[in-house]
């Protein structure tokens, strides 16, 4: 099981990256943009998720770096692509929208390396 949602995970990713470059190749301006977007946001996001690896820093100083650098880089983005009117009713759904995916995806990652750690101490015993 664990081996065919890695497999998922994989096939998603590559599918997504074959799409988008498709995308960018053949289709418009407007959708070219979108693509672009999408691939500098994801480059800064990743790029943000260094910060875990800064040891002297605290976990929640490490989390609060990443989910600010990401939200604003979200909100750029949304404004350069006019995903949605910059009302503050609209900000405040979408940006808890954001906080929650944020959340969800970052007690996964949490919890996994969580239980990676506690496998690999328990072979050292």
């Amino acid at each position: 099981m664990k081996k065919v949602i890695k497999r998922l995970g994989q096939a998603i990713g590559i599918g997504s990256t074959i799409c988008m470059l498709f995308a960018f190749i053949f289709a418009d301006n407007d959708v070219r943009k979108i693509v672009a977007s999408f691939v500098l946001l994801s480059v800064v996001i990743g790029l943000l998720g260094m910060v875990y690896s800064v040891k002297r820093l605290p976990m929640l100083a490490q989390t609060l770096i990443h989910m600010g650098g990401s939200f604003i880089a979200f909100l750029i983005t949304a404004g350069v692509n006019d995903w949605f009117p910059f009302k503050w009713q609209v900000i405040v759904s979408a940006s808890l929208s954001f906080f929650l995916i944020f959340f969800a995806i970052w007690i996964f990652y949490y919890l996994k390396y969580k239980r990676d750690i506690q496998q690999i101490n328990q072979k050292l015993r």
